[in-house]
């Protein structure tokens, strides 16, 4: 099994510039990155880190058809996943789904030039992680 390094902690928000008012502002925390469309999922996500250096994906849902929209329906804004670094994404959840983890998405995301890897996935009791691998340059 490849190790698993801590990457961020997804934060589910009804709107992410109101959000960061409080998470730059109130919290102290700075902006990492600028806002991004994830199509394939419905969200709008921006990341901030925290004087520690830790990073927060603060998620909006975008349509009706957002997974986050039902989270914030059922359980109101806040935390919802945490992410996992992994240097290979597919070695990963072949591992994790001999161990019984169900897989409940894959997709891609171009950042920056390049693409990034990432599966969302559960543990046998239920709870919801990410899974990214290293941005990878486009040729």
């Amino acid at each position: 099994m490849p190790p698993f390094v801590f990457h961020h902690v997804g934060v589910a928000v009804h709107d992410i510039a109101k959000a960061l008012e409080y998470y730059t502002g109130v919290f102290g925390f700075t902006r990492h990155s600028e806002t991004i469309d994830v199509t394939s999922q419905n969200v709008r996500v921006c990341f901030v880190k925290t004087p520690g250096g830790e990073l927060i994906e603060l998620v909006e849902g975008v349509g009706p058809d957002s997974p986050v929209r039902e989270i914030l329906s059922r359980t109101g804004a806040g935390t919802y996943h945490i992410c996992y670094e992994v240097p290979d994404l597919d070695a990963a959840v072949a591992g994790l789904r001999r161990q019984g983890f169900f897989r409940l998405r894959r997709f891609e995301q171009p950042i920056d030039g390049g693409v990034r890897r990432f599966a969302f996935m559960l543990t046998p009791d239920r709870q919801l992680f990410e899974l990214c691998e290293p941005e990878r340059k486009s040729p």
